[in-house]
């Protein structure tokens, strides 16, 4: 191989050089980004990244480089350009030790995460100011799931900075790197590149400058060959026939083996025998560690690693004395590939103990320490401390926020185990780590079966301790499919009968949520009491969470107001004293909806302002959600609907960006526009991407069942929408269906009404005048209104107009109370309606004084609908008025003065009329 260095003379490249050097220049003006070069191996991204920073004008240019190697510790890449940071590096180690790793909660371990990267790029883009940094993270291909959600969170946050982010990866990258992409690529301040081979013109500058005497038509040849690719380019160009007869199309690759074999050939053989050592170790390794495996001065390793150097099958490390790096990857790949299969065994063995003796004590050394015995031998003892250091190299990866690593880690100590053949209590207990990490990882399918297998092995072992902590691995997942085998375990671990208090409290809260997300409501509610005293009993904080989220799973008829304002605040409590802010938001959620329902505004909003405060301190992007949806569902109650929508706006795009993955938060914010439109009777803003979303998501939710067919009446579609309201009635005898959110009821009604369903109707208001009224609810996606409303609107579908107005007049007073316009609007033209169906003494005059009131008010609001639909009852009321009293107004006023017994002149005067016309007027009455 060549020994040309990295200052070589660089050829081609020039838009992609431009195009890098500008965003540097941005990044110095305070316009920060984040470049992502792709292209596959040996195109020379690294290279370019060389060229276009080599004259940054006084910025730093810092390295990280992500390792090819399953034992490489979490954030690998950041901790080598974090060292040279050092500020940065005490702010990411005091965010990490501040995090509570002990916490179960998915969410709240989420939390804990978001806080630590969201110091770390704090951290960072300040300590930038006022040069500017370069940040070169490379082979984002072989990258750590950490870190490369760090990476999402620092390129988040890089456009108003002086930093720039070049991240470089492999164009076929690896299910980790392709999960987070899509996501990088939505924010605005990331960009790519990608790197296509060189032209011809670029091979041949390349060749005057390192090809010798060639003939004519060589650059063509070699092109040919080596495809453009800069690294093959070199591998062919060195070889003596590079422009011979075999100028077919190859890659370059054949060349390249042939030319790092012929280059080994050429070393002594004790320089082969440490680039063997080398190749074991990983892509870079220390010059110290490898005179310890081949047991060589280091002085003597020294002179041979820069005898590979000057061979170029080795270069230099600019950050790290005594360190050396294969000249690529795929070099160091052809080595490692020739070795013999017990060599390779006997070197990995070499190298697990002497980095054991050396870096033992550094927990980051744990997993590369484990590796190295899982691939040196198959005796008990090598896979016992495999397996013993995986374990080590697991919990420095849960310390460090990195549950995917440690799931890894701990797949790989369960592996070991049983090669080994430990005993089963050993590997139930590593079944349950497993189980426990893959929950956190978000592997909740994966969590489950080896929490499965846990409880089996536990039981068989006799270790009922871990039968119960089996069962209490997965929880607050809904999935349908997943909830048999939970009930399962809970049913297992609640039979032994001997758990803790604590422990027993927590599993019967376990089978009470269980139950309600299986819709056995009558369970869920016994289990769920049991769970809450037992827990209140003993005192232990995890089992009164647990308890209070199972109880409050039951639905806003399964609780009452005083018990879940009480639940509600030992929630905020809780999660405020542990350091669990989505717990405490929960509380104030359960606080603010307890709120709504009695009516009490004032207490709303103070909840509101102490969610605010929390988004605010946490900068949590769910929280931040949340804080903008709840205020948004409020503000719509009140009428605000500018504010609100433009609150639901900002909602949606925290939906779109950090929370992308969770289409919940974004068919939330579709949820609000649809029930804004069925409102203010403007459905501008509904569109078939919200049908799409919402007719392919959640399928069993009730919510969902009832909102599909509104959305198909507000797109224009009623005979679709008729279709999906069958299908949905069914459902309406699952218990729980009607009582699982207020939204359901509140959905369900106005169907209905739409399709004159008279046999639903009775069937609905008799089921929902059991229910405990209501002022308000729905603060999770939009607020509605009195409950009265929809025994009002039921009653007046059943002709039934003498409840209806007492309903409807019970509903517009607690309406006025609570300050909710638009459904004061709404319930004055449901009670003109009422009136007019009922058309007693009074009752047409007063219906078109409703009426009127609803047009003012709807048209100071801005609803359409409603303010046609009062104009509507206007005109009806009128005419109903003119029908019982055929007389004109002027008329009833002469008729009036002649029972006074005025004259006609009297009248006229009167009037300021003729008394001609006053004569025409008695005439005609």
């Amino acid at each position: 191989m060549t020994g040309q260095s990295d200052r070589e003379s660089f050829v081609g490249r020039a838009r992609e050089v431009a195009a890098l050097r500008n965003a540097l220049t941005d990044a110095r003006n305070g316009s920060g980004g984040c470049v992502l070069l792709s292209g596959p191996p040996g195109i020379g991204k690294t290279r370019l990244t060389q060229e276009a920073t080599r004259e940054a004008d006084g910025t730093d240019v810092l390295w990280g480089r992500a390792l090819d190697d399953p034992g490489a510790p979490p954030l690998w890449p950041w901790r080598r350009i974090l060292r040279q940071l050092p500020t940065v590096d005490d702010a990411v180690d005091a965010a990490l030790a501040a995090s509570d790793t002990s916490l179960e909660r998915g969410a709240d371990l989420d939390a804990a995460r978001f806080r630590a990267f969201a110091a770390a790029a704090d951290a960072l883009i300040e300590a930038v100011e006022p040069q500017g940094l370069v940040v070169v993270l490379e082979d984002l291909h072989w990258a750590d799931a950490a870190s490369l959600r760090l990476l999402r969170h620092v390129a988040g946050d890089v456009g108003q900075s002086r930093l720039l982010i070049v991240g470089t990866h492999r164009d076929r990258g690896s299910s980790t790197l392709d999960a987070v992409l899509p996501e990088l690529l939505r924010l605005p301040a990331v960009r790519t590149l990608a790197l296509l081979p060189l032209e011809e013109n670029d091979v041949r500058a390349y060749l005057a400058v390192y090809g010798g005497p060639l003939g004519p038509d060589a650059a063509e040849k070699i092109h040919s060959r080596s495809g453009g690719n800069p690294l093959y380019l070199r591998a062919v160009t060195a070889l003596p026939d590079s422009a011979g007869s075999g100028a077919h199309r190859t890659g370059g690759a054949a060349e390249l083996r042939h030319l790092v074999q012929t280059t080994l050939q050429g070393l002594a053989p004790a320089d082969q025998e440490l680039l063997d050592a080398a190749a074991v170790l990983g892509e870079e390794v220390d010059c110290a560690v490898l005179a310890a495996i081949r047991r060589r001065p280091l002085s003597e390793v020294v002179r041979s690693a820069d005898e590979a150097v000057r061979k170029g099958v080795l270069t230099t490390v600019a950050y790290g004395a005594g360190l050396r790096r294969f000249a690529h990857a795929v070099v160091r790949d052809e080595i490692y590939a020739a070795l013999d299969a017990g060599a390779r065994e006997r070197l990995h063995r070499r190298a697990a103990e002497v980095l054991e003796e050396r870096d033992g004590s550094d927990p980051l050394s744990a997993g590369v320490i484990a590796g190295h015995w899982l691939r040196s031998a198959d005796d008990r003892d090598s896979l016992q401390r495999a397996a013993g250091w995986s374990v080590a190299a697991s919990v420095a990866a849960t310390r460090s926020l990195a549950f995917e690593e440690a799931t890894t880690f701990l797949a790989m100590a369960l592996g070991a185990h049983e090669r080994a053949g430990s005993p089963p209590d050993e590997r139930a207990e590593l079944l349950l780590e497993l189980a426990t990490a893959e929950f956190r990882s978000g592997r909740y399918a994966a969590s489950l079966q080896h929490a499965a297998l846990a409880a089996e092995t536990a039981r068989a072992a006799g270790r009922r301790d871990l039968v119960a902590a089996a069962a209490l691995v997965v929880h607050d997942v809904g999935a349908n499919d997943l909830l048999p085998t939970m009930a399962r375990l809970c049913d297992l671990a609640l039979d032994e009968n001997d758990a803790a208090p604590a422990i027993r409290a927590r599993l019967l809260a376990q089978r009470a949520s269980i139950a309600a997300d299986l819709g056995q409501v009558d369970d869920a509610g016994q289990l769920s009491e049991q769970a809450l005293r037992l827990a209140e009993q003993c005192g232990d904080t995890a089992a009164l969470l647990d308890a209070v989220r199972a109880r409050l799973k039951l639905g806003f008829v399964g609780v009452d107001v005083e018990q879940r304002l009480r639940l509600g605040a030992l929630a905020v409590d809780l999660g405020s004293r542990g350091g669990q802010p989505l717990t405490a938001l929960w509380g104030h959620k359960w606080r603010i909806e307890a709120a709504l329902e009695v009516g009490t505004m004032a207490a709303v909003e103070a909840e509101l302002a102490a969610v605010k405060a929390l988004a605010a301190g946490t900068r949590l992007p769910l929280l931040r959600w949340h804080e903008l949806r709840l205020q948004a569902s409020v503000d719509a109650l009140y009428g605000r609907f500018d504010r609100a929508c433009e609150l639901n706006a900002e909602a949606f795009r925290v939906a779109s960006t950090a929370l992308a993955d969770d289409a919940s938060a974004i068919g939330i914010c579709h949820a609000f526009t649809l029930q804004l439109a069925m409102v203010t009777g403007d459905a501008s803003e509904v569109t078939s991407a919200h049908w799409e979303l919402l007719s392919t998501k959640a399928p069993g939710i009730p919510i969902v069942v009832v909102s599909r067919p509104l959305m198909l009446l507000l797109l224009g579609r009623p005979d679709e929408a008729h279709a999906l309201y069958e299908q949905l009635l069914p459902a309406l005898e699952a218990p729980g269906f009607l009582t699982s959110v207020a939204g359901v009821p509140n959905n369900l009604v106005p169907l209905v009404t739409e399709f004159a369903d008279v046999e639903t109707a009775v069937t609905l208001l008799d089921r929902l005048s059991q229910h405990p009224p209501i002022a308000a609810a729905g603060s999770g996606v939009f607020c509605h209104g009195s409950s009265f409303r929809n025994l009002a609107t039921l009653s007046l579908l059943l002709g039934q107009f003498y409840p209806a107005v007492g309903y409807f007049e019970t509903a517009l007073a607690v309406n006025v109370r609570i300050g909710a316009r638009p459904e004061v609007v709404l319930t004055r033209l449901g009670l003109a309606e009422a009136l007019l169906g009922r058309s007693g003494p009074a009752d047409v005059q007063r219906a078109e004084g409703q009426a009127r009131e609803a047009a003012a008010e709807a048209r100071r609001l801005g609803m359409p609908g409603p303010l046609r639909r009062a104009t509507a009852l206007l005109d009806q009321s009128r005419a109903g008025r003119r029908s019982a009293d055929p007389l004109t107004p002027r008329e009833r006023e002469i008729v009036g003065l002649v029972a006074q017994a005025l004259s006609n002149r009297q009248i006229a005067s009167t009037l300021v009329l003729s008394e001609r016309t006053v004569e025409s007027h008695v005439r005609s009455v």
